[in-house]
C-alpha cells in the first residue's frame, strides 16, 4: 500500500482523466478517477464525477452507488436540500430500487415536509410490492402509518405485508387499527374487511370481535355484531372474556336489559366482574334511565366500598343527580356510599341536601331525621336552625337518627333502622355482633335487628351467613354463629358440619381442648356426625361449573332450554359461514346424483329457493355478515333433514331435500323463514323493518330422465316473483317441475 502511495501521481492521473473525458474515452476516464478515488475516498468531487461518467457509459447502477456516496456526504454535512436534489436524480436512474425513495422520504421528515415525505413513501412501497423485496415494502408503509396513522387503507396494506411476511402478530395488531381508522372515517365495508381479516387469525379475539360489532352498531346493523360474538361463545363456552364483550356489544348498541342480563349471568360465574355492571349503571344515567342505575349501584354498594372502586359509584350518582337534583334514591345512596366509607363532611353535606329533597317531597319527618344525622356527623349552625324550624312544625318531636343505615333503598327506610337500633339496645348480642357484619346485600346486625319485626327475614340471614363463610371458610367467628343459625332452624345435620369444621381449624391453631369440646358437641347434637361429609352438597342452582354442558354458552342463553336427557342437542343458532356452503355447480353435481337415488328408490326429492327481501336496498357494507348469519341457518335447518345448502350470488340460496314431499319441505321452509325474521337483522328499506326471506319450493318423485336444474331453477324464480311483487317474507310451493312417465 505505501509502494502504491509513492508511485501515485495524483494531478498527473487527474489530467489524463479529463484529457481522457474529453475525447470521449468514458471508460478510460474512468479507470483513471477510480484510482483517484481509491487514493481518496473522501474526495466527494471525484465520486459525485464518477457519478457522471457511470451515467454516461449507461452503467446506471454505479451511477447511482456513486450519487448515493454523495448525497450520503452531503447528509452528514446538514446539507439536506443538496441531498434531496441528488435522491431525486437517483431515483430516475433506478426506478425500481426502494431504497431510494426511503432515503428521500427520510430527508423530507427531517425537512418538515409531510406530504413530500408520503408520496416518496407511496413510491417506495409501490416499487417494493412490485419487485418483491417485502423488508423494503414493509418499511415504507411503516413509516406512512406513521406520517398517516388515521390512514386506514394503509394500514390494511401494511397488515397484509406482514401476513405475507410471516409476522401473523403484526399484522392482526395492524388489521385492528385498519378496522378502528376505517371506521372512523365512514368506511364501514372496509373496516368489516379489516376485522374479519383479524378474526381469521385470531377468531377468538375480543378486541377483534368488538370491533366488529361496533362497525356493524355505527352503521345501523348492530344484531350482525352480537351474532358474530354469539358465534364465537358457541365455539368457546368457557371464556369469559367474550361474554364481557357481547355485553359491551349490547351496551354500544343501546340494548340495555340485553347488556345487563349477558352482565348478570357473567357475575353468577366470576364475581369479581362486578365492574361491568357499574358500566350498565353509566349507560343507564347517559339514557335518563335513573332508578335503574341508582337500583344497580345500591345492590353493589358494599363490593364497590370494599373494593375501592367508591369514586366511579359516586360518579354515576352525581351524573344521575345532575339531570334529576331532586332524585331521593340517588342521594340517599350517595349518602349510604359516604357512611360506607367514613367520609363524615361529605356525608353531612349530602344529608343536607336529602333533606332538602324530602321537603320538596311533602316527607317533613324523614328530612327531621336527616337533617338529626348531618349535625350528629357534622354540626352546623344552618343546620342546627333548619331542624329547630322544622321541629317547631312538628306536633311531637320525631325519634332520633339511627347511627346506620345500610339500606336506603326504601321510602320507609328511617322508620325500619330506628326499630333496629332500638333492638339492639335491648339485646347486647346483637349489638356486639354489627361490628363483625361482613360486605353482603344486607348487613347481617341490621338482619338480626329486623328479626324481631319481621320473622320472615331468617331465611335471607342464614342465606348471608352461608355465602359469607363459603366466602371465608377459616372465619371462626362466623361459622359460630353459622352453627348457631343452623340450630335455631333445627338443622342438626348442618349444625354438627359446623361443628366438625370448627374442631379442624382449632386443631390446626393448636387449640386441641376447643376442638376435642366440638368434637363432643357435634355427636351431641347428632350422633352420626362422623359419618357426615366434610361440606353439604352445592345447591344445583346455576351450572356455574366450565365442565358443565354448554359452560358460559347454557348461561348466556338461559332463555333456551337445555335438550331433555337422551334428546339430540339443539342445532347451533347461525354458527355457520358463508364459504362453507356449496357452490352452484357443487350443488348441480349434488342434484344429478340425487336425482338418479330419488329415481331409483321412488322417494320424492324437494327442492327450494330462497332470497333476501329487497337485497338492492341493503345496506352494501353489511350484506355479506348478513348472508353469513343467513348461511348458518341453512345449514343448522337442513342438518336435520340431512339436505343440503348452496349460495349463488346470482340466485340466491338453494336447498335439496331428499325424501320430503311438498309438505314436509313447506314446513321445513317456514322454520327457516321465521328464524330469519327472528334475528331481528335492521333493514330499514323493508316494509317489515328487519331482514326477511322469500321461499319457492317443490316437490315431485323424480325420473331417470329428468329436467336440468336451471330448469327447475328458473320454474322457483317464477314462483318467487309473484311473492316478492306482494312485499315477500312468505313461503310458495312451486308447481311440479318433474316429469312423470
Amino acid at each position: 500500500m505505501a509502494l502504491f502511495s509513492r508511485s501515485f501521481d495524483r494531478e498527473k492521473t487527474l489530467r489524463q482523466a479529463e484529457k481522457h473525458a474529453q475525447q470521449g474515452k468514458i471508460e478510460a476516464a474512468i479507470k483513471d478517477y477510480e484510482l483517484v478515488a481509491r487514493a481518496d475516498p473522501r474526495d466527494v468531487t471525484i465520486v459525485s464525477i464518477l457519478g457522471d461518467l457511470y451515467q454516461r457509459a449507461n452503467r446506471l447502477g454505479e451511477a447511482a452507488e456513486r450519487f448515493a456516496m454523495v448525497a450520503e456526504h452531503y447528509v452528514r454535512q446538514q446539507q439536506l436540500p443538496q441531498a434531496i436534489a441528488l435522491y431525486k436524480k437517483i431515483m430516475r436512474l433506478q426506478p425500481d430500487q426502494p431504497e431510494y425513495p426511503l432515503a428521500l422520504g427520510l430527508l423530507y421528515r427531517k425537512q418538515g415536509l409531510p406530504a413530500d415525505a408520503k408520496q416518496a413513501y407511496a413510491m417506495a412501497a409501490s416499487v417494493a410490492r412490485q419487485h418483491g423485496q417485502e423488508s423494503a415494502w414493509i418499511t415504507a408503509l411503516r413509516e406512512l402509518v406513521r406520517l398517516a396513522p388515521t390512514d386506514g387503507s394503509t394500514r390494511r396494506d401494511l397488515a397484509e405485508a406482514y401476513l405475507r411476511a410471516g409476522q401473523r402478530a403484526d399484522a392482526f395488531e395492524q388489521f385492528l387499527a385498519a378496522g378502528a381508522a376505517l371506521r372512523q372515517s365512514g368506511d364501514l365495508e372496509g373496516s368489516l374487511a379489516a376485522y374479519g381479516r383479524a378474526l381469521a387469525l385470531h377468531p377468538d379475539s375480543v378486541s377483534a370481535l368488538e370491533g366488529y360489532a361496533e362497525t356493524c352498531a355505527a352503521g345501523g346493523q348492530a344484531p350482525l355484531g352480537y351474532e358474530r360474538i354469539r358465534q364465537q361463545i358457541s365455539a368457546s363456552p368457557n371464556n369469559l372474556e367474550l361474554a364481557a364483550a357481547l355485553g359491551r356489544a349490547y351496551l354500544r348498541g343501546g340494548e340495555l336489559d340485553a347488556a345487563e342480563a349477558t352482565f348478570d349471568r357473567l357475575c353468577a360465574v366470576d364475581q369479581s366482574r362486578f365492574e361491568h355492571r357499574l358500566e350498565v349503571a353509566e349507560a343507564c344515567v347517559q339514557r335518563e334511565r335513573l332508578d335503574r342505575a341508582v337500583d344497580i349501584v345500591r345492590s353493589l354498594l358494599d363490593v364497590i366500598v370494599d373494593r375501592g372502586h367508591k369514586k366511579r359509584a359516586t360518579a354515576i350518582l352525581r351524573g344521575a343527580l345532575e339531570r334529576a337534583p331532586h332524585h331521593i334514591a340517588a342521594i340517599e345512596c350517595l349518602a349510604a356510599a359516604y357512611e360506607r366509607s367514613g367520609e363524615k363532611r361529605k356525608l353531612a353535606s349530602t344529608l343536607d341536601l336529602l333533606a332538602q329533597a324530602y321537603l320538596d317531597a311533602g316527607r317533613e319527618a324523614d328530612a327531621i331525621r336527616a337533617l338529626e344525622q348531618s349535625v350528629r356527623y357534622q354540626p352546623s349552625r344552618k343546620a342546627r336552625q333548619r331542624l329547630e324550624v322544622l321541629k317547631g312544625e312538628q306536633a311531637a318531636p320525631a325519634p332520633s337518627f339511627p347511627e346506620g343505615f345500610e339500606s336506603p333503598s326504601a321510602a320507609g327506610y328511617y322508620d325500619r333502622l330506628t326499630q333496629a337500633e332500638a333492638g339492639a339496645a335491648t339485646d347486647p348480642a346483637l349489638a356486639a355482633g354489627r361490628g363483625d357484619a361482613l360486605s353482603g346485600e344486607y348487613s347481617v346486625a341490621l338482619l338480626d335487628s329486623l328479626l324481631t319485626h319481621s320473622p320472615e327475614l331468617a331465611q335471607a340471614r342464614l342465606a348471608l351467613v352461608e355465602r359469607m363463610v363459603a366466602a371465608q371458610p377459616d372465619a371462626i367467628e362466623m361459622r359460630l354463629q353459622l352453627k348457631d343459625m343452623y340450630l335455631e332452624a333445627r338443622r342438626n345435620a348442618d349444625a354438627a358440619r359446623e361443628c366438625l369444621a370448627l374442631a379442624r381449624l382449632c386443631q390446626a391453631r393448636g387449640e386441641s381442648d376447643k376442638a376435642d369440646d366440638l368434637r363432643a358437641e357435634a355427636l351431641a347434637i347428632d350422633p352420626a356426625a362422623e359419618l357426615l361429609p366434610l361440606a353439604p352438597p352445592a345447591a344445583p342452582s346455576l351450572p356455574l361449573s366450565f365442565e358443565a354442558p354448554g359452560g358460559l354458552a347454557s348461561l348466556l342463553f338461559a332463555e333456551s332450554p337445555a335438550p331433555a336427557l337422551g334428546q339430540p342437542d339443539a342445532a347451533p343458532s347461525g354458527a355457520g359461514r358463508l364459504g362453507e356452503l356449496l357452490t352452484l355447480a357443487q350443488f348441480r353435481k349434488l342434484h344429478e346424483r340425487e336425482w338418479a337415488r330419488a329415481a331409483r328408490h321412488s322417494y320424492p326429492l324437494s327442492l327450494g329457493l330462497a332470497q333476501l327481501d329487497f337485497l338492492e336496498a341493503y345496506p352494501v357494507a353489511f350484506r355479506q355478515p348478513c348472508l353469513e348469519i343467513l348461511a348458518g341457518l341453512f345449514d343448522a335447518e337442513l342438518a336435520r333433514s340431512g339436505g343440503m345448502a348452496a349460495y349463488d350470488p346470482n340466485s340466491g340460496f338453494l336447498f335439496l331435500a331428499p325424501d320430503l314431499d311438498v309438505n314436509q319441505a313447506r314446513e321445513m321452509a317456514e322454520a327457516l323463514r321465521q328464524a330469519v325474521q327472528g334475528k331481528g337483522i335492521p333493514h330499514a328499506a323493508s316494509p317489515h323493518r328487519v331482514v326477511t326471506l322469500s321461499i319457492a319450493v317443490t316437490s315431485d318423485l323424480p325420473l331417470f330422465e329428468g329436467l336440468p336444474l336451471d330448469s327447475l331453477i328458473w320454474t322457483l324464480r317464477e314462483a318467487l316473483a309473484s311473492l316478492t311483487a306482494r312485499g315477500g317474507n312468505a313461503v310458495i310451493t312451486a308447481p311440479a317441475a318433474y316429469r312423470r312417465g
